[in-house]
């Protein structure tokens, strides 16, 4: 049975992920808003990669299998190419379904399965190849929001959570309260996975909105895989964890789709407040 302080020293605090920042402020790290492509390029690259060792541990292991069986062999061969064909229909099928706004997706038990659930492997590739962990992840939340997106839901009232970080202003703080007053969402302020993971055990919601930095995002929405979640990076021109904003117009969006609504998406720009 695990003890008081191991659970403690395994949670996870919101903004962690930005221990190792020095504090100074560049485009970079203020501007990391980019497109699908990067998270769909490397996804394509680790495929490539994880097919030619695939291919690779079959080259060596072929000749000593046609000394055991011919049989063996053959079904040591089928499966070696299987799996590639499997990994390539998946990444097919993501790219489909982000295209056509239709899930597409291959079903297991119920359960869609796309490219991202090579996300680990991703993010190390695009890391060693040097590319930001921020940016990075702003391409997996866009194909992630896109992909939940192409299912068609009709969620209850009262059955939709808004998890907003403790760093937003206070301005943007209150027209999101009133988002959440005006469709009776619940909405919660967390101060780290630990305390995220209770009020979702606890309220059970259907569908789950979040508002965080993209690092917090990311591990968020592999930590609740069963629940649908839009994930709505912060914008930060002040640093991380500090006097954050948000556009609360995609955060009423991400509400009206997970109601069923189809309302027109309005044309006004960005509304952040300051």
């Amino acid at each position: 049975m695990e003890t008081e302080p191991q659970k403690r020293q395994t949670d996870r605090k919101l903004g962690d992920e930005w221990s190792e920042w020095d504090g100074k402020l560049d485009l970079k790290s203020v501007n990391v808003e980019t497109g699908k492509r990067l998270f769909l390029g490397l996804a394509l690259l680790s495929i490539f990669l994880m097919a030619l060792a695939i291919w690779l541990g079959w080259y060596l292991v072929e000749p000593r299998l046609r000394q055991l069986s011919s049989s063996l062999t053959l079904v040591a061969q089928a499966g070696t190419y299987g799996l590639i064909i499997i990994l390539l229909i998946v990444f097919l099928q993501t790219i489909l379904s982000i295209v056509f706004h239709r899930n597409l997706l291959l079903q297991v038990r119920h359960k869609s399965w796309s490219i991202t659930f090579l996300t680990p492997l991703i993010l190390a590739l695009g890391k060693k190849l040097g590319v930001s962990y921020d940016r990075m992840g702003n391409s997996f939340i866009k194909v992630s929001n896109s992909l939940i997106r192409t299912s068609q839901r009709q969620i209850a009232n009262g059955k939709i959570m808004i998890l907003l970080p403790r760093c937003l202003r206070r301005p943007i703080q209150k027209q999101i309260i009133s988002i959440a007053d005006k469709y009776q969402c619940l909405i919660y302020t967390v101060a780290g996975g630990e305390l995220a993971r209770k009020v979702i055990a606890e309220n059970k919601p259907a569908a789950i909105i979040g508002v965080a930095c993209e690092r917090d995002l990311l591990l968020g929405i592999r930590d609740v895989q069963h629940i649908p979640v839009i994930g709505i990076p912060n914008q930060r021109p002040e640093g991380p964890c500090k006097n954050t904003t948000v556009d609360y117009q995609k955060i009423e969006e991400a509400v009206q789709y997970f109601l069923g609504s189809r309302w027109p998406l309005s044309s006004e720009p960005a509304k952040t407040l300051s």
